[in-house]
Protein backbone atom coordinates (compact mmCIF):
# COMPACT_ATOMS: atom_id res chain seq x y z
CA UNK A 1 0.00 0.00 0.00
CA UNK A 2 0.86 3.86 -0.64
CA UNK A 3 2.34 5.39 2.46
CA UNK A 4 2.63 8.90 2.34
CA UNK A 5 3.83 8.89 -1.55
CA UNK A 6 6.14 6.38 -0.80
CA UNK A 7 5.70 2.56 -1.59
CA UNK A 8 6.20 0.25 1.70
CA UNK A 9 7.03 -3.35 0.57
CA UNK A 10 6.78 -6.93 2.90
CA UNK A 11 8.69 -9.79 3.02
CA UNK A 12 6.71 -11.87 3.96
CA UNK A 13 6.41 -16.21 4.51
CA UNK A 14 3.55 -17.41 2.71
CA UNK A 15 2.58 -21.03 2.92
CA UNK A 16 0.67 -22.85 0.57
CA UNK A 17 -1.49 -24.89 2.73
CA UNK A 18 -5.42 -25.00 3.99
CA UNK A 19 -5.81 -22.66 5.06
CA UNK A 20 -3.10 -20.57 3.43
CA UNK A 21 -1.35 -18.26 5.87
CA UNK A 22 1.34 -15.41 6.20
CA UNK A 23 3.86 -14.61 8.10
CA UNK A 24 5.20 -10.47 7.91
CA UNK A 25 8.74 -10.82 9.02
CA UNK A 26 10.11 -7.37 8.30
CA UNK A 27 8.60 -4.09 6.25
CA UNK A 28 11.22 -2.45 3.52
CA UNK A 29 10.45 1.04 1.99
CA UNK A 30 12.23 -0.97 -1.48
CA UNK A 31 11.57 -3.72 -3.36
CA UNK A 32 13.97 -6.93 -2.99
CA UNK A 33 14.56 -10.74 -4.10
CA UNK A 34 13.80 -12.91 -0.97
CA UNK A 35 15.72 -15.97 -0.97
CA UNK A 36 15.03 -18.87 2.09
CA UNK A 37 16.53 -22.52 2.77
CA UNK A 38 16.80 -24.35 6.09
CA UNK A 39 14.77 -21.97 8.47
CA UNK A 40 16.67 -18.71 7.27
CA UNK A 41 15.33 -16.15 5.08
CA UNK A 42 18.01 -13.97 2.88
CA UNK A 43 16.64 -10.19 1.31
CA UNK A 44 18.21 -6.58 1.18
CA UNK A 45 17.54 -3.71 2.66
CA UNK A 46 18.20 0.02 1.37
CA UNK A 47 19.75 2.33 3.49
CA UNK A 48 18.78 6.06 2.54
CA UNK A 49 21.97 7.67 3.92
CA UNK A 50 24.04 5.84 1.54
CA UNK A 51 21.64 5.12 -0.91
CA UNK A 52 23.04 1.51 -0.97
CA UNK A 53 21.73 -2.35 -0.21
CA UNK A 54 23.34 -4.72 2.60
CA UNK A 55 22.13 -8.06 2.56
CA UNK A 56 20.39 -9.00 5.74
CA UNK A 57 19.22 -12.86 7.47
CA UNK A 58 16.83 -13.70 9.24
CA UNK A 59 16.67 -17.56 11.54
CA UNK A 60 14.81 -18.03 15.11
CA UNK A 61 13.16 -14.66 14.81
CA UNK A 62 16.55 -12.64 14.57
CA UNK A 63 17.14 -10.30 11.98
CA UNK A 64 20.82 -9.18 12.06
CA UNK A 65 23.09 -7.52 8.84
CA UNK A 66 25.19 -10.15 7.09
CA UNK A 67 29.11 -8.86 7.26
CA UNK A 68 29.77 -8.33 3.53
CA UNK A 69 30.09 -5.37 1.50
CA UNK A 70 26.96 -3.24 -0.01
CA UNK A 71 25.84 -2.68 -3.37
CA UNK A 72 23.82 0.20 -5.07
CA UNK A 73 21.15 -2.44 -6.46
CA UNK A 74 19.52 -5.43 -4.28
CA UNK A 75 21.69 -8.69 -4.21
CA UNK A 76 20.25 -11.40 -6.64
CA UNK A 77 21.10 -13.53 -3.69
CA UNK A 78 20.37 -17.32 -2.73
CA UNK A 79 20.67 -19.34 -0.03
CA UNK A 80 21.24 -23.52 -0.16
CA UNK A 81 23.01 -26.44 1.48
CA UNK A 82 27.26 -25.93 0.40
CA UNK A 83 29.19 -28.62 -0.08
CA UNK A 84 29.12 -29.66 3.84
CA UNK A 85 25.45 -29.21 3.93
CA UNK A 86 25.85 -26.01 5.54
CA UNK A 87 23.73 -22.92 4.86
CA UNK A 88 25.19 -20.55 2.27
CA UNK A 89 24.16 -17.33 0.48
CA UNK A 90 25.78 -17.01 -3.71
CA UNK A 91 25.30 -13.71 -5.28
CA UNK A 92 26.93 -11.21 -7.81
CA UNK A 93 28.63 -8.06 -7.54
CA UNK A 94 29.74 -5.98 -9.96
CA UNK A 95 32.38 -3.30 -11.06
CA UNK A 96 29.65 -1.38 -12.87
CA UNK A 97 26.22 -2.20 -11.19
CA UNK A 98 22.63 -1.37 -13.08
CA UNK A 99 20.29 1.12 -12.21
CA UNK A 100 17.91 -0.95 -9.26
CA UNK A 101 14.30 -1.01 -11.30
CA UNK A 102 12.44 0.87 -8.51
CA UNK A 103 9.32 -1.14 -9.62
CA UNK A 104 7.59 -4.07 -8.75
CA UNK A 105 10.10 -6.59 -11.34
CA UNK A 106 13.73 -7.24 -10.57
CA UNK A 107 16.43 -5.18 -11.68
CA UNK A 108 18.36 -5.82 -15.02
CA UNK A 109 21.71 -7.57 -13.48
CA UNK A 110 22.69 -9.05 -16.92
CA UNK A 111 23.39 -5.51 -17.82
CA UNK A 112 25.94 -4.91 -15.51
CA UNK A 113 29.40 -4.81 -16.14
CA UNK A 114 32.42 -6.86 -14.50
CA UNK A 115 29.77 -9.07 -12.55
CA UNK A 116 31.34 -11.87 -10.74
CA UNK A 117 29.84 -14.80 -8.27
CA UNK A 118 30.45 -14.88 -4.29
CA UNK A 119 30.06 -17.03 -1.71
CA UNK A 120 28.86 -16.24 2.23
CA UNK A 121 29.06 -19.54 4.56
CA UNK A 122 26.89 -18.83 7.84
CA UNK A 123 28.86 -21.35 9.84
CA UNK A 124 32.29 -19.57 9.22
CA UNK A 125 30.96 -16.12 8.73
CA UNK A 126 33.27 -15.96 5.55
CA UNK A 127 32.74 -14.51 2.29
CA UNK A 128 34.77 -16.06 -0.86
CA UNK A 129 34.61 -15.32 -4.62
CA UNK A 130 34.24 -17.99 -6.78
CA UNK A 131 37.11 -18.15 -9.36
CA UNK A 132 36.09 -21.04 -10.84
CA UNK A 133 32.77 -19.77 -12.10
CA UNK A 134 33.78 -16.16 -13.06
CA UNK A 135 34.97 -15.82 -16.63
CA UNK A 136 37.23 -12.72 -17.38
CA UNK A 137 35.11 -11.87 -20.93
CA UNK A 138 31.67 -11.97 -19.38
CA UNK A 139 29.39 -11.29 -16.34
CA UNK A 140 27.59 -13.82 -14.12
CA UNK A 141 24.52 -13.17 -12.11
CA UNK A 142 21.59 -14.82 -10.22
CA UNK A 143 23.30 -17.86 -8.57
CA UNK A 144 21.89 -20.71 -7.33
CA UNK A 145 23.09 -23.61 -5.19
CA UNK A 146 22.67 -26.94 -3.86
CA UNK A 147 25.29 -28.56 -2.24
CA UNK A 148 28.31 -29.35 -4.65
CA UNK A 149 26.74 -27.62 -8.03
CA UNK A 150 26.51 -24.22 -8.66
CA UNK A 151 24.15 -22.80 -11.72
CA UNK A 152 23.81 -18.88 -12.67
CA UNK A 153 23.07 -16.82 -15.68
CA UNK A 154 26.07 -15.64 -17.46
CA UNK A 155 26.45 -12.73 -20.13
CA UNK A 156 29.20 -12.33 -22.71
CA UNK A 157 30.88 -8.78 -23.38
CA UNK A 158 30.43 -9.05 -27.24
CA UNK A 159 26.54 -10.54 -26.69
CA UNK A 160 24.78 -7.79 -24.31
CA UNK A 161 21.54 -8.76 -25.60
CA UNK A 162 22.08 -12.78 -25.24
CA UNK A 163 22.09 -14.22 -21.84
CA UNK A 164 22.82 -18.47 -20.84
CA UNK A 165 22.22 -20.36 -17.97
CA UNK A 166 25.18 -22.98 -17.08
CA UNK A 167 25.81 -25.32 -14.26
CA UNK A 168 29.17 -26.46 -13.15
CA UNK A 169 30.55 -27.89 -10.13
CA UNK A 170 31.10 -25.45 -7.36
CA UNK A 171 35.07 -26.70 -6.80
CA UNK A 172 36.95 -27.65 -9.20
CA UNK A 173 38.18 -27.22 -12.53
CA UNK A 174 35.32 -28.68 -14.54
CA UNK A 175 33.66 -26.90 -17.46
CA UNK A 176 30.48 -25.02 -16.96
CA UNK A 177 27.72 -27.12 -18.65
CA UNK A 178 25.18 -24.82 -20.34
CA UNK A 179 21.34 -25.12 -20.05
CA UNK A 180 18.57 -24.67 -22.37
CA UNK A 181 17.22 -21.70 -21.26
CA UNK A 182 14.28 -20.16 -23.25
CA UNK A 183 13.75 -18.95 -26.41
CA UNK A 184 14.47 -15.56 -27.97
CA UNK A 185 12.25 -13.11 -29.44
CA UNK A 186 9.43 -14.35 -31.63
CA UNK A 187 8.87 -11.11 -32.99
CA UNK A 188 10.09 -11.72 -36.83
CA UNK A 189 10.25 -7.53 -37.45
CA UNK A 190 11.53 -6.61 -34.33
CA UNK A 191 15.77 -5.87 -34.02
CA UNK A 192 15.70 -6.11 -30.25
CA UNK A 193 16.46 -9.69 -29.67
CA UNK A 194 16.28 -9.35 -25.42
CA UNK A 195 15.67 -12.00 -23.12
CA UNK A 196 16.53 -12.72 -19.68
CA UNK A 197 16.23 -15.39 -17.25
CA UNK A 198 15.07 -14.50 -13.53
CA UNK A 199 15.54 -16.00 -10.08
CA UNK A 200 17.22 -19.34 -11.03
CA UNK A 201 16.53 -22.28 -7.94
CA UNK A 202 18.21 -25.33 -7.70
CA UNK A 203 17.10 -28.11 -5.94
CA UNK A 204 18.99 -31.41 -6.39
CA UNK A 205 19.33 -31.92 -10.46
CA UNK A 206 16.25 -29.74 -10.87
CA UNK A 207 16.66 -26.10 -12.14
CA UNK A 208 13.42 -23.96 -12.21
CA UNK A 209 13.53 -20.35 -13.55
CA UNK A 210 11.99 -17.21 -15.24
CA UNK A 211 12.05 -16.39 -18.62
CA UNK A 212 11.06 -13.46 -20.36
CA UNK A 213 11.26 -12.45 -23.86
CA UNK A 214 10.10 -10.71 -26.78
CA UNK A 215 6.79 -12.71 -28.31
CA UNK A 216 4.29 -11.94 -30.48
CA UNK A 217 2.43 -9.39 -28.63
CA UNK A 218 2.55 -6.31 -26.86
CA UNK A 219 4.98 -6.29 -23.60
CA UNK A 220 7.14 -9.28 -22.74
CA UNK A 221 6.12 -13.31 -23.05
CA UNK A 222 7.41 -15.10 -19.48
CA UNK A 223 7.72 -18.99 -18.76
CA UNK A 224 8.40 -20.96 -16.22
CA UNK A 225 10.81 -23.55 -17.42
CA UNK A 226 12.12 -26.56 -15.26
CA UNK A 227 15.65 -28.40 -16.56
CA UNK A 228 16.86 -31.65 -15.39
CA UNK A 229 20.72 -31.19 -14.71
CA UNK A 230 22.18 -33.74 -17.50
CA UNK A 231 18.12 -34.51 -18.93
CA UNK A 232 15.17 -32.81 -20.29
CA UNK A 233 13.80 -29.71 -19.61
CA UNK A 234 9.74 -28.59 -19.69
CA UNK A 235 7.87 -25.10 -19.48
CA UNK A 236 5.66 -25.38 -16.91
CA UNK A 237 3.62 -21.88 -17.49
CA UNK A 238 3.62 -19.50 -19.86
CA UNK A 239 1.96 -15.91 -19.80
CA UNK A 240 1.41 -13.60 -23.12
CA UNK A 241 2.73 -10.48 -23.02
CA UNK A 242 0.03 -7.65 -22.65
CA UNK A 243 -0.74 -4.14 -23.45
CA UNK A 244 -2.35 -2.00 -20.68
CA UNK A 245 -2.18 -4.65 -18.51
CA UNK A 246 1.45 -6.88 -18.14
CA UNK A 247 0.56 -10.36 -16.12
CA UNK A 248 3.83 -11.85 -15.35
CA UNK A 249 4.68 -15.34 -13.40
CA UNK A 250 8.29 -15.11 -11.55
CA UNK A 251 10.28 -16.02 -8.54
CA UNK A 252 10.32 -19.94 -8.86
CA UNK A 253 10.73 -21.83 -6.01
CA UNK A 254 11.57 -25.47 -5.33
CA UNK A 255 10.23 -27.80 -1.61
CA UNK A 256 9.47 -31.01 -0.92
CA UNK A 257 9.28 -32.30 -4.48
CA UNK A 258 7.41 -29.45 -5.53
CA UNK A 259 7.79 -25.79 -7.56
CA UNK A 260 6.17 -22.79 -6.18
CA UNK A 261 5.97 -19.43 -8.35
CA UNK A 262 3.77 -16.36 -7.69
CA UNK A 263 2.08 -14.48 -10.82
CA UNK A 264 1.64 -10.60 -10.78
CA UNK A 265 -0.12 -8.10 -12.49
CA UNK A 266 0.82 -4.89 -13.31
CA UNK A 267 -0.60 -1.93 -15.38
CA UNK A 268 -4.41 -1.48 -15.95
CA UNK A 269 -6.14 -2.94 -12.67
CA UNK A 270 -9.13 -3.35 -14.63
CA UNK A 271 -7.53 -6.43 -16.53
CA UNK A 272 -6.00 -7.49 -13.11
CA UNK A 273 -8.89 -9.58 -11.16
CA UNK A 274 -8.91 -13.66 -11.11
CA UNK A 275 -5.14 -13.08 -13.03
CA UNK A 276 -2.67 -13.22 -10.25
CA UNK A 277 -1.76 -15.29 -6.96
CA UNK A 278 0.42 -18.29 -6.10
CA UNK A 279 0.82 -21.54 -8.07
CA UNK A 280 2.31 -24.61 -6.96
CA UNK A 281 3.62 -27.33 -9.22
CA UNK A 282 3.84 -31.25 -8.43
CA UNK A 283 6.93 -32.21 -10.31
CA UNK A 284 5.77 -35.85 -10.56
CA UNK A 285 2.30 -35.53 -11.75
CA UNK A 286 2.49 -32.62 -12.99
CA UNK A 287 -0.35 -31.14 -11.46
CA UNK A 288 -0.88 -27.17 -9.98
CA UNK A 289 -2.47 -25.57 -7.43
CA UNK A 290 -3.96 -22.23 -7.10
CA UNK A 291 -4.08 -20.02 -4.03
CA UNK A 292 -4.63 -16.36 -3.11
CA UNK A 293 -1.80 -14.01 -3.18
CA UNK A 294 -1.20 -10.36 -3.66
CA UNK A 295 -1.03 -8.73 -7.08
CA UNK A 296 2.70 -7.85 -6.87
CA UNK A 297 5.12 -9.91 -4.84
Amino acid sequence: PADRGRRRWTAALIALAAPAAAQDVATLDRSTPIAAYGGRLLWSAYDSATETYGLVTRVADVTSAVPVARRTVPFDADLGPGPTGSTVAVYSRCTTEVTPSGSFGPSLYGKGRGCDLYLFDFASGQETKIASANAPDASEFWPTIWKGTLAFARTYDDKRDLPYIYTRPLIGNARSTRQPGGPRSGCAKCDDRLSRPVALDLYGKRLAFAWQYLGTGEGFDTDIRMDTVGGGHVRVAHQSGGGLTQVEPAWPAFEAGRLYWAVGCFGDPGGCPGRYGLRRYRISTGATERAAGPPSV
